[in-house]
C-alpha cells in the first residue's frame, strides 16, 4: 500500500484523496484550516458551481505557452458529474451552470467528507505543513508543530491566494519554491473593479443590464454582458468579474485602463438618436432629465447627462440640439469609466498566475523539478472564468494527480 500525502483538504485535494484512497493508496490529508472544504462552501453564492457545459480551452488562462487545458480533456465534465454521482450528488443545469440539485455547497462538502471517512481517509486540521523534504525515495512532511511524516508521494493542493478569510496563503508556493519552483506573480480576479469614476458613487446599488467593454491603451480587449452592480468605488457583476483578470494585470503594468458601458446594446446610435428626437416630439414640455423617465433608470440618466455635457438636466429638452442629442446617444452607448485595478484578494474568487505550468507534467500533473511531487489546482498558473471553470480545473488535475500517483 503507498503512503500518499495531500497538502491542503480544498477542492482538488479532496478529489485527489478520494481517487487515490479509491484506488488503495493509504492517504493523510494536512489542512491548516479547522476542517476541510471551507472554500468550497462560498462558491456559487453558497449554490456551489460545480462546473460549466459550455466548456473550451479559451476560458482558461495561464501566462504557459503549454495547453492548460489537457487536464480538463483527460477529465472532463462528465468525468467530474460521474465522479459526483457516485458520492450522491444530482446535477442541476441552469443554461451552462451546473449545481448540486440540492442548491448547496454544503451538499457537495458534505458528500466529499463522508466519502473520507467512509475511505478512512487520515485528516490532520489545525496542521500547517512548512516543509517538504525529499529523502531518497521518501518524502517527508515537517509541520509547524515539529512534527515529522515520511510519505512515498506527496501531492501539493494548496489553492491559491483568493479569499485568505478562509484560509488561503502563500504556503503552497514557498513549499513548491524551496523545492525549485518558479512562481509567476499573482493578482486577484474574478472580484470587482475600482473606478474613481464619479458616475459609481451617483448610481451606487443600482444594478443595470448593459455589455460591457475592456479596453487597454485604447484598444478593446474583451466585451462581455450581464448585470452590473455599481458600488461606491467601482463596478461588479458577472460582466465585471469576467474582465476582472484584465483589469489586474493592466493596473499591474500601469496600463492606462477603461471600461465602456453600453446601456442599449440592441440598438444603434442612430436608433437612439431617432427615438430621442421622438421623445422630444412626444413631450416638448419636458426637461431634459424628464425626457428619460420610462426608458432608463434616473441615476443612469444623470450620468448620461453629465458624460454627454449638455448642460443643466433641468433644461427644457426642446432647446437640445442635434450634436447634444447625438452626445446624449453616444453617452447611452458608452459611458466611460476610468479603472485603478480591483479590489483585492479579500474579495476576489481566484488567483492570477502561481506556479508555473512549464514545470509540471500536465498528463500527470507530477512535478519535473522533484520526482513523486504532484501539484493541483490554484496553486498553479491557471485561472478560469466566472461560471464553473475555476472548480472544473481543480476536479480534473485532482482527479489526474490522484490516479498518477499510484503508477510507477
Amino acid at each position: 500500500m503507498r503512503d500518499i500525502a495531500i497538502i491542503g483538504g480544498g477542492a482538488s485535494g479532496l478529489v485527489a484523496a478520494i481517487t487515490a484512497a479509491r484506488l488503495g493508496a493509504k492517504v493523510t490529508i494536512f489542512e491548516r484550516q479547522n476542517r476541510i472544504g471551507k472554500k468550497i462552501l462560498v462558491t456559487g453564492n453558497g449554490r456551489c458551481n460545480i462546473t460549466n457545459i459550455d466548456m473550451g480551452a479559451e476560458r482558461f488562462h495561464t501566462a504557459s505557452k503549454k495547453d492548460c487545458y489537457q487536464p480538463v480533456v483527460s477529465k472532463n465534465v462528465e468525468t467530474t458529474l460521474a465522479f459526483f454521482k457516485t458520492l450522491g450528488i444530482e446535477r442541476l443545469i441552469e443554461k451552462t451552470k451546473v449545481y448540486p440539485a440540492s442548491e448547496q455547497a454544503s451538499s457537495v462538502v458534505d458528500v466529499l467528507r463522508m466519502e473520507v471517512e467512509r475511505l478512512g481517509i487520515e485528516v490532520l486540521v489545525d496542521t500547517k505543513v512548512t516543509k517538504l523534504k525529499p529523502e531518497g525515495v521518501k518524502w517527508n512532511v515537517l509541520t509547524e508543530a515539529n512534527d515529522k511524516y515520511t510519505f512515498e508521494r506527496i501531492i501539493v493542493a494548496t489553492g491559491g491566494l483568493a479569499a485568505p478569510q478562509l484560509g488561503c496563503d502563500e504556503t503552497g508556493y514557498s513549499l513548491l519554491k524551496a523545492l525549485g519552483h518558479h512562481q509567476v506573480p499573482t493578482l486577484p480576479t474574478l472580484v470587482h473593479i475600482v473606478s474613481p469614476t464619479k458616475y459609481c458613487k451617483m448610481m451606487q446599488g443600482m444594478r443595470f443590464k448593459s455589455e460591457v467593454s475592456i479596453l487597454v491603451e485604447g484598444t478593446k480587449v474583451r466585451t462581455e454582458r450581464g448585470e452590473v452592480l455599481f458600488t461606491e468605488d467601482g463596478l461588479s457583476g458577472p460582466p465585471i468579474f469576467q474582465l476582472s483578470r484584465i483589469a489586474a494585470d493592466s493596473f499591474a503594468k500601469k496600463q492606462a485602463c477603461e471600461i465602456h458601458m453600453d446601456f442599449m446594446p440592441e440598438a444603434t446610435k442612430e436608433d437612439l438618436v431617432a427615438t430621442i428626437y421622438e421623445r422630444i416630439g412626444n413631450g416638448a414640455h419636458k426637461t431634459i432629465e424628464e425626457l428619460f423617465i420610462g426608458w432608463l433608470n434616473k441615476r443612469a440618466v444623470m450620468a448620461i447627462i453629465k458624460q454627454a455635457d449638455v448642460g443643466s438636466p433641468v433644461a427644457p429638452c426642446e432647446n437640445l440640439d442635434y450634436e447634444m442629442v447625438e452626445a446624449l446617444a453616444e453617452a447611452m452607448k458608452k459611458l466611460v469609466f476610468e479603472v485603478k485595478g480591483t479590489r483585492g484578494f479579500k474579495f476576489a474568487q481566484a488567483t492570477v498566475g502561481g506556479i508555473t505550468l512549464d514545470e509540471v507534467n500536465l498528463e500527470t500533473m507530477e512535478s519535473l523539478k522533484a520526482p513523486g511531487l504532484y501539484i493541483t489546482g490554484e496553486v498553479l498558473d491557471v485561472d478560469g472564468d466566472c461560471g464553473g471553470y475555476n472548480l472544473q480545473w481543480a476536479w480534473s488535475t485532482g482527479l489526474v494527480a490522484g490516479e498518477s500517483v499510484l503508477q510507477n
